[in-house]
């Protein structure tokens, strides 16, 4: 699995994290798929995040989402997931 996996037919995919533990998973995973922070930058897990959004995009490309963006309409198409849920069904599968 790679980051178009994860988006397929969407230019971008947002997920919500609940905590900070949550956030350094996301990052690693993020990272094992091939995705970069969108300066490019290599992804450091480790550094965790402070946001609660974060957004894969079909270029494998990953950054914040502010809260400012989260009830604007103009992102009201973007596909949201919990990455919790998401996270678990993929850990099922294998």
């Amino acid at each position: 699995m790679d980051y178009k996996d994860v988006c397929g037919t969407e230019n971008a995919v947002w997920f919500c994290l609940s905590n900070k533990r949550e956030g350094r998973r996301f990052l690693q995973w993020a990272k094992e798929l091939g995705c970069v922070w969108l300066n490019g930058d290599e992804i450091e897990p480790s550094k965790g995040t402070d946001f609660f959004t974060l957004c894969i995009t079909k270029e494998g490309k990953i950054g914040n989402v502010s809260a400012m963006a989260l009830p604007s309409e103009q992102f009201q198409q973007v596909k949201r997931v919990r990455f919790a849920d998401y996270y678990t069904a993929l850990k099922k599968k294998k």
